[in-house]
């Protein structure tokens, strides 16, 4: 059972069940780092499901995202499948994902289109 006392020792074993919690993008860590941001660094791919996973940033400003970017765990394909309305070519995913991330809540339904 995940709980506030063990969730980021689960996070850090790659528990998919963290995924599940509350406290998944809410708990805060060393550097002010999420079990997001644990699972990220244990490349699970599945938290690119997770609505908080361009959203919680460390100390550091640094996102769940961009911690998968930066390890090469993710893909153009998995980055068009989440963000369909990002239209610029993607050449490089480190550079598509600081610019997805940066990109203001408020404009991204008018790229959609």
């Amino acid at each position: 059972m995940i709980t506030k006392d063990n969730i980021f020792e689960e996070a850090k074993r790659c528990n998919l069940e963290v995924l599940k919690s509350d406290l998944v993008d809410k708990a805060r860590g060393k550097n002010s780092w999420t079990p997001l941001h644990e699972l990220a660094c244990g490349w699970v791919k599945e938290i690119l499901d997770h609505p908080s996973v361009d959203k919680v940033k460390d100390a550091a400003g640094n996102t769940p995202l961009c911690l998968l970017a930066w390890n090469n765990h993710i893909t153009k394909k998995d980055l068009r499948k989440k963000y369909p309305w990002y239209k610029k070519e993607i050449k490089n995913i480190r550079e598509a994902v600081e610019e997805i991330v940066n990109t203001p809540t408020s404009i991204k339904f008018i790229l959609e289109d």
